[in-house]
């Protein structure tokens, strides 16, 4: 297959947050390179409107987006130079097999790098073994890249370059400068996975409308990444707008209410006399990047678990109380430099075009146990990833009522 006279880049992508990485990272790169993004057919592919937002503010054209199955992947359907795999981890591995499968060992023409959409501190091991067999790694900020070098070194054999950037969709060159004035409407920013208990979820919507009662004039929108029932990049056990309209119909809350639910692009809410609120979520980058006040709750504990641990020390953390107040503090500056805000140069994308000229000229090579590494793929990952869509739908419903149940008797036990 003839290559373009510019390095080539093909991006797939399979779900909301991901397909923003995807756009985003493409937008800055520029077009000094071939650009595609390819949407890989799963369950958890974005709807229109998710995709309408995820190309929102960059120079790619949606109409231009092409869905294909992942068996469509191989050493002879990619003429790109480089592959940048932007995906669920399953979908990650399964695509690195397929072209490590058919690219000859020795003198291999793709390269493969990934990168996960938002914060990825402190690296997991199961997210990390999924990318492992790619040529790079590309980490958002100092500290993930600490943290995924520690994990590198434990592995024997092939180690992908782990790699720094800066998180595509922010704009700032170093910190933030932040935007004065009153806040006029907050926005809460939802994490798909937790907190996972029901009972918290509904203490945040109804702290979020006393907040509304309590600052008479104040808009309170909850930003949805996607609706009840529609696909996003990880289940949600109780969706906010079913919990809300329980809430509504229990007494618990009043039928006039003041909470808001939208979905669409994050940009288009926060306006310049916006606050953001969550308890871990990307938005919380966003919302810094744009010089406004930004709270992370720690009511429900500050861990691994809560996936907020990066923001210990960023002096972000708030309370439900500190929200009713709108008692939002600054982000510590130290911080900021180690966690996302940190300059960047022309390092990365230099390292980006070197890897794509050895790739063009046939100069990568696959690892033994690597190829040992992937023939032994655990077999529900390919399962998950070659099922009908339809089929699989209903073993994940499945398998999330298992969960449910078995959380509910554990609770109950204890």
């Amino acid at each position: 297959m003839i290559r373009a006279v510019k390095p080539a880049v093909l991006v797939v992508a399979d779900s909301d947050s991901y397909l923003k990485l995807a756009t985003t990272f493409l937008h800055r790169l520029g077009p000094g390179w071939d650009r595609r993004v390819v949407l890989a057919r799963t369950p958890v592919m974005p709807t229109d409107e998710q995709i309408l937002a995820a190309f929102e503010g960059t120079d790619l054209d949606p109409a231009d987006l092409e869905v294909l199955a992942l068996n469509q992947f191989n050493s002879q359907t990619i003429g790109e130079d480089l592959v940048f795999a932007a995906a669920t981890g399953p979908v990650v591995a399964e695509l690195y097999a397929r072209i490590l499968r058919t690219e000859p060992a020795n003198n291999r023409r793709t390269a493969l790098i990934s990168a996960l959409p938002g914060v990825a501190f402190p690296a997991t091991r199961k997210g990390w073994n999924y990318r492992r067999p790619g040529d790079g790694f590309i980490c958002h900020s100092h500290a993930e890249a600490r943290d995924f070098s520690f994990m590198n070194l434990d592995d024997d054999g092939h180690q992908p370059t782990i790699m720094v950037s800066k998180l595509p969709f922010l704009r700032s060159t170093g910190f933030p400068t932040q935007v004065p004035g009153t806040i006029k409407r907050l926005v809460f920013a939802p994490q798909a996975k937790v907190p996972f208990g029901k009972a918290e979820r509904e203490q945040i919507l109804i702290s979020l409308e006393r907040t509304a009662r309590l600052n008479p004039g104040l808009e309170v929108l909850v930003k949805l990444r996607a609706r009840a029932g529609e696909p996003q990049t990880h289940l949600e056990a109780y969706p906010y707008d079913l919990l809300f309209e329980q809430l509504v119909r229990a007494g618990t809350l009043g039928k006039v209410t003041h909470l808001q639910f939208v979905t669409g692009s994050m940009a288009e809410v926060l306006s310049k006399e916006s606050a953001l609120v969550t308890v871990s979520s990307t938005a919380a980058l966003e919302s810094l990047d744009r010089g406004l006040p930004t709270m992370v709750l720690s009511d429900f504990g500050v861990n691994a678990q809560m996936i907020n641990v990066v923001f210990e020390s960023s002096g972000l953390l708030g309370s439900l109380d500190d929200l009713e107040a709108l008692n939002f503090a600054p982000a510590n500056k130290p911080w900021l430099r180690e966690n996302y805000f940190h300059r960047v140069d022309n390092t990365f994308n230099e390292s980006l075009m070197i890897l794509a000229q050895r790739a063009r000229d046939g100069q990568l090579k696959t690892d033994p146990e690597i190829l040992a590494f992937i023939k032994h793929q655990p077999l529900r990952q390919r399962v998950r990833t070659a099922l009908p869509t339809p089929l699989l739908k209903v073993l994940l419903k499945i398998r999330r009522q298992l969960r449910l149940s078995q959380q509910s008797s554990t609770r109950s036990s204890s």
